[in-house]
């Protein structure tokens, strides 16, 4: 499975989403979580005439459980599955779902909406550390592979790749400047929307995000480190992305997710 999505890079490479120095970064990530997280829905079976895949990336680390956010994570991602079900673009988004502590698992690849997992005790529980930086770039890599397998079947689509965390990078191989390469890459495709949100106030999350090559306009700060205020988190993502399904965010550097 490695030679295929080792394939879908070179492809990507080929019609101009990934430089050489990128596709070369990111063979290095290619683990079974990357293999995992670049299945998805057959072209087949996809009816809409362009998709928008949508990636989700929700911090599972101590810190949230300390926090006592574990279930308002819960609900504000089944909330955000809901939102996006009740869209009237449903049809054409496809929704892939990582958790991250120590660990980095794919919750599922990328299904419909109506197929994707709603989070409970079992499939999210808080524990170990924050392996950002090693996220971003095993969920792009898995991202690029399936998007490309999608051009290659004849259909368009978008990417919006979001991150949710409380914390600093702790534990990962990747640096920010891995993130980054493979982020200015990314964007200056004009095909994807890379965006961060960061809870609390312990971080300077900002200056974490734009390290990692997301732009200004795609980072969004909830301070307030509470239920109520996660959920909302969630609810302006799920917003976000069905702007962007809907045409109404340009993809790329000044593409500006959490805009007016």
């Amino acid at each position: 499975m490695s030679s295929t999505i080792q394939g879908l890079f070179d492809g990507a490479v080929h019609d101009g989403i990934l430089g050489p120095a990128t596709s070369s970064l990111l063979t290095g990530h290619l683990g079974d979580v990357v293999i995992a997280g670049a299945a998805g829905a057959a072209t087949e079976d996809i009816v809409a005439s362009d998709v928008t895949l949508v990636t989700v990336l929700i911090d599972a680390s101590s810190s949230i459980g300390d926090r006592g956010l574990e279930q308002a994570v819960r609900d504000g991602q089944n909330q955000l599955v809901e939102t996006l079900g009740g869209s009237r673009d449903c049809q054409s988004i496809l929704v892939a779902l990582w958790t991250f502590a120590s660990d980095l698992a794919v919750v599922h690849s990328y299904v419909p909406v109506g197929d994707a997992t709603r989070l409970d005790q079992r499939s999210y529980r808080a524990a170990g550390t924050t392996r950002l930086y090693d996220t971003w770039c095993a969920a792009l890599a898995s991202n690029v592979a399936y998007a490309q397998r999608l051009r290659d079947g004849g259909t368009p689509c978008r990417s919006v790749v979001v991150v949710i965390t409380d914390g600093e990078d702790v534990g990962s191989r990747a640096s920010p400047g891995d993130c980054a390469r493979v982020s200015r890459d990314l964007l200056a495709s004009e095909q994807f929307v890379l965006a961060f949100v960061g809870v609390g106030k312990d971080v300077d999350f900002r200056a974490v995000a734009r390290a990692m090559g997301v732009p200004d306009g795609s980072i969004a700060v909830q301070s307030n480190a509470t239920p109520a205020a996660l959920r909302q988190v969630f609810q302006m993502v799920s917003q976000s992305a069905i702007r962007m399904s809907q045409g109404r965010i340009k993809p790329g550097p000044a593409g500006g997710f959490f805009g007016p």
